[in-house]
């Protein structure tokens, strides 16, 4: 869902950018989760893609800034990826409501209610990061 909402708050404001998700954990051959494109639909956001993606397989020497949901992601890609931590923030650190700086991914509930809360804090922190980010300059 962020990289939707991403795309699209982008795409709101003339901004060209290259934004892409991935997991840390590999579910490349796995579909994408009918929540995620019902809740999608249910904001007027297109839809993300087809599929989900590994973050092995991105460009990552090329990728100024990383933005992750969980303290989690952001170790592993230090971690694993060797990401320097300055290049990698919380999401949750762009919320204009201050939340928390961690995201609980909704991914193993079942509920549109979770995903569409989920949802709605995602695209609040996205618009927080667009309004407050110098890393489009």
């Amino acid at each position: 869902m962020a990289h939707a909402i991403l795309v699209d708050e982008a795409r709101k404001r003339s901004l060209s950018i290259d934004v892409y998700s991935a997991g840390v954990i590999d579910f490349s051959d796995q579909p994408l989760v009918d929540q995620t494109s019902r809740t999608c639909l249910h904001y007027n956001t297109p839809s993300p893609k087809d599929s989900p993606s590994f973050a092995g397989g991105l460009p990552l020497d090329t990728i100024k800034r990383f933005l992750v949901m969980e303290i989690g992601h952001a170790e592993t890609l230090a971690d694993e990826f060797g990401i320097s931590p300055d290049r990698i923030n919380l999401l949750g650190t762009f919320d204009p409501r201050k939340r928390g700086a961690e995201i609980e991914d909704p991914f193993f509930s079942y509920s549109d209610a979770v995903y569409r809360r989920s949802y709605e804090r995602i695209r609040d922190c996205i618009i927080g990061y667009l309004e407050t980010t110098d890393d489009l300059k």
